[in-house]
């Protein structure tokens, strides 16, 4: 044998060695989950794989509206897997234009729980408790209605995309929360009909991603999660309304952060099961209300999602958070005259922070003002000058929506999306529409429109 050849030999007993102790590992990790060895070693092989990402589209977006070919997700209505190998949807205008979010199609399972892809049959208060980076807030936040979501993000780093997310959906019946969930319980216990709670967790469906270690199936790490996860879900249980729904949701396969974690939830007075029937057929154990998505199985990262009702709420509740002295709001002497001009309104329930201004709908929660880290921003100053923020420019729903707007072609929109100025025979702050769907402002004057599409929003795109 040459040296060659037992380099080659030596290398290939290591990774045999090396997958042979991640199935073990895997095995251990997933305790009482039922696998046999043969279906053990392509759950392995398929969690080391990277999978396409699905698209979750608008509930308005049909199939034929897509200008590439897809197949459905079969657990939720609104995802679609592109088919074509070379297209790329994150480079259309229908893409630019906020018709579908691009998403792992495991992470719709806990969509599928929540009834994010179903007309509501009443208006709910939501709150995602881990909310960052925003791929199923904005998910909760289109399917509202008139209701009202609380994305909830501790760490305040993560805020800034987060709120680029939920922007994006042009909803403004939202707010952004930065607190520890313990601290939320204290100050809105007992108040929402669904609590999200998409757990930090070991990560295990990220390993084909390159974004997590083989550390996530070791022990240490998995008891560490699901330690964590159980003071998060503790607070959870408390956050809801007697009756409220708690959707739990990981991105790991390990049975301690999983099915575990819901046999010690039902062990409390008050919670129970809440089956998705159309969820049957993912269902991983008898309590009738855990799912688990597979990688070898169901062509995605894979993911776990449970359905709980609580009536904890009852007892647990604080004071609401009307009854309270509310923070005083501070306010400019008087707001921006401009506003009128670039929305034809002013609003009445607002926030300043700093040079940016958040403003909410006046039906919002009498809370949303007190509890905001962020919110639906609707202008910004640089020096002594406000202008209209972008995350204004989308929006789709509600009073404070820009005025003047200038309806583009393709090669237009292309152009504006590349952050070059266009033509427009208006004057003033325009929103730039493809086919009535807002990209961002211009300033128009004397037949040209000045680009002010943020340099993250930028992008080149071709004919979706």
């Amino acid at each position: 044998m040459t040296d060659l050849d037992s380099h080659a030999s030596g290398a290939t007993n290591a990774s045999d060695e090396a997958g042979a102790d991640l199935r073990r590992s895997l095995a251990a990790a997933l305790g009482t989950v039922a696998i046999s060895d043969e279906e053990l070693a392509a759950f392995s092989a398929a969690l080391l794989t990277r999978h396409r990402n699905a698209l979750r589209c608008r509930s308005e977006i049909d199939q034929a509206d897509l200008s590439f070919p897809v197949r459905p997700v079969d657990w939720y209505s609104l995802g679609y897997h592109c088919t074509d190998s070379e297209a790329r949807p994150s480079r259309t205008l229908d893409y630019a234009a906020g018709d579908f979010f691009i998403q792992d199609a495991g992470s719709m399972l806990a969509l599928a729980a929540c009834e994010a892809d179903v007309p509501p049959q009443r208006d709910r208060l939501i709150c995602d408790l881990c909310a960052a980076p925003g791929g199923k807030s904005s998910a909760l936040l289109e399917s509202i209605g008139d209701g009202f979501l609380l994305a909830n993000e501790p760490i305040k780093s993560r805020i800034a995309p987060l709120a680029y997310n939920l922007a994006r959906t042009g909803n403004d019946r939202y707010a952004i929360s930065s607190l520890d969930p313990e601290v939320l319980q204290t100050r809105l216990g007992g108040v929402f009909d669904l609590v999200l709670a998409d757990v930090p967790c070991s990560g295990q469906a990220l390993l084909g991603r390159g974004k997590q270690s083989l550390a996530a199936v070791s022990p240490t790490q998995i008891e560490h999660s699901a330690l964590r996860a159980r003071r998060i879900l503790s607070s959870a249980i408390g956050l809801l309304r007697p009756g409220g729904r708690l959707v739990l949701s990981t991105c790991t396969f390990a049975d301690a952060e999983n099915e575990s974690q819901v046999r010690w939830l039902l062990e409390k007075d008050g919670v129970a099961a809440e089956p998705i029937d159309r969820l049957a057929d993912y269902a991983s154990d008898d309590s009738g209300c855990s799912y688990r998505l597979w990688p070898h199985r169901h062509r995605c990262a894979g993911s776990f999602a449970a359905s709980l009702r609580s009536d904890i709420g009852a007892a647990a509740a604080v004071e609401p958070a009307s009854r309270k002295k509310r923070k005083r709001r501070e306010k400019p002497e008087r707001l921006p005259d401009e506003l009128g001009e670039w929305f034809g309104v002013t609003p009445q329930r607002y926030q300043v922070a700093g040079a940016v201004i958040w403003a909410w709908p006046e039906d919002a929660p009498s809370w949303a003002e007190s509890i905001s880290a962020a919110g639906p921003e609707l202008t910004y100053r640089t020096g002594q000058t406000w202008k209209p923020s972008h995350e204004a420019s989308l929006r789709r729903t509600g009073a404070l929506r820009g005025l003047q707007s200038v309806d583009v072609d393709d090669s237009t929109a292309q152009q504006f999306l590349s952050g070059q100025p266009i033509a427009c025979a208006l004057t003033g702050w325009c929103v730039v529409r493809h086919r009535g769907r807002p990209l961002g402002w211009i300033k128009a004057s004397r037949g040209t429109g000045k680009n002010h599409l943020p340099a993250a929003a930028r992008m080149e795109v071709g004919v979706g």
